[in-house]
């Protein structure tokens, strides 16, 4: 409940800015969503500035509600821990294979759960899409959800770039699912190219100057099409 409320007040906020029209957010292709009353899923996007948080999770439709992953470094203290447990944020080890966090993640989308995860691992900066990392591919295997590719542009500015009226636009991608494999243990080659495939879609979406390392395959996959 605590959530819920927390949840819709800033949604209310944010929105109303919407839409007077000062804050200048956007977002297509909600109509590719998957029907929520199907379950959970993970939305997949590039990650810019902290904005990208807000951005997001005002501009989905409210029964989209997110939950998200977190470094476990934010919960150590008390009250923020408190909070950020009650707002269904899940914390994480970074750079270790945290199994009890991946299990609870796993779990919580089975029950439903919309869970954005940023496969960069960190805050690009300045817009250009860094190499992915595949939990997000093992998870969606684990659970058995679809896997839904975003990218969003503009939030290089940050909040201040918010109060200038820069515009930031969200772009939603067609969901798919990546079938387990026996076992669900995955090869190193098959992760690669399953991340790879995830990330790609997210760069399709994105102006070719900000595809970092993944402009070249797309180009080769273009003229390989050609041929």
């Amino acid at each position: 409940m605590f959530a819920y409320v927390v949840y819709g007040i800033l949604y209310l906020i944010i929105n109303f800015f919407r839409l007077i029209g000062w804050w200048r957010w956007s977002i297509s292709g909600i109509e590719r969503l998957p029907p929520r009353e199907q379950g959970g899923m993970i939305l997949v996007m590039n990650h810019i500035n902290w904005v990208d948080i807000p951005a997001v999770g005002a501009m989905l439709p409210f029964r989209y509600r997110l939950s998200w992953l977190a470094k476990i470094e934010i919960f150590s203290h008390p009250l923020a821990g408190w909070f950020f447990r009650n707002m269904d944020v899940i914390p994480i080890r970074r750079g270790k294979r945290d199994l009890a966090a991946l299990d609870a993640a796993a779990q919580a989308l089975r029950n439903g759960a919309v869970l954005l995860i940023f496969p960069e691992g960190h805050r690009s900066r300045n817009g250009i899409l860094q190499p992915g990392r595949g939990g997000a591919v093992r998870l969606a295997m684990q659970a058995g959800v679809p896997l839904v590719p975003m990218a969003i542009t503009g939030t290089e500015h940050g909040f201040r770039g918010t109060l200038l009226r820069k515009p930031v636009h969200i772009t939603i991608g067609e969901p798919y699912r990546v079938e387990p494999l026996p076992d669900n243990k995955i090869p190193a080659d098959v992760m690669e190219q399953l991340t790879n495939e995830m990330m790609l879609k997210i760069a399709a979406m994105l102006p070719p100057a900000q595809r970092g390392p993944y402009a070249a395959l797309l180009e080769a996959a273009a003229v390989k099409e050609q041929v």
